[in-house]
């Protein structure tokens, strides 16, 4: 990669990792924080010390906290405690991270989501230009897992 080149790190199961719970039958019921994504944060640190700028880009709602049901650090703290130079953070609030990368020049983004990545090559694909995405390897659909979770205890805050 070239020095100066503006790259992007999503950050649930990308920068932070969880872990499925599972009930006596070995099916899903939870999934938790368990720690940082060493390997990533490895990647972060070595990509920003060869003259890279780093962003945040995460589908996660800004400010929202739900430490009942999630004791994840929030990105803030996560760069706090780690001392990560990260440039700034990006909130999409569960939308497409296409538009984000594509205003902020970002030319290589890091997710463990596979429909972000496959949006991303595919703008690649139909206009050789933008971001590529990397794709970051987390259990077997744990994103999809995390949405359902947070979205329906968000929908029971307000009801």
């Amino acid at each position: 990669m070239t020095a100066g080149t503006n790259i992007s790190f999503d950050y649930d199961n990308t920068l932070i990792r969880y872990k499925y719970v599972y009930d006596e039958d070995g099916n899903p019921i939870d999934a938790v924080y368990t720690e940082p994504h060493e390997e990533n944060i490895e990647t972060l640190q070595q990509l920003h010390d060869e003259g890279n700028d780093i962003f945040i880009v995460t589908a996660r709602i800004e400010g929202l906290s739900l430490p009942e049901h999630d004791n994840s650090p929030k990105p803030e703290e996560l760069i706090e405690m780690l001392d990560l130079p990260v440039r700034k953070i990006f909130y999409t609030s569960n939308r497409c991270k296409m538009d984000v990368l594509r205003d902020n020049g970002v030319t290589v983004h890091f997710d463990d989501c596979p429909e972000q990545c496959d949006r991303i090559m595919d703008e690649w694909a139909q206009n050789c230009s933008g971001p590529i995405s990397v794709f970051v390897d987390a259990p077997d659909g744990i994103n999809d897992f995390l949405k359902e979770k947070f979205s329906k205890i968000i929908g029971d805050l307000y009801e």
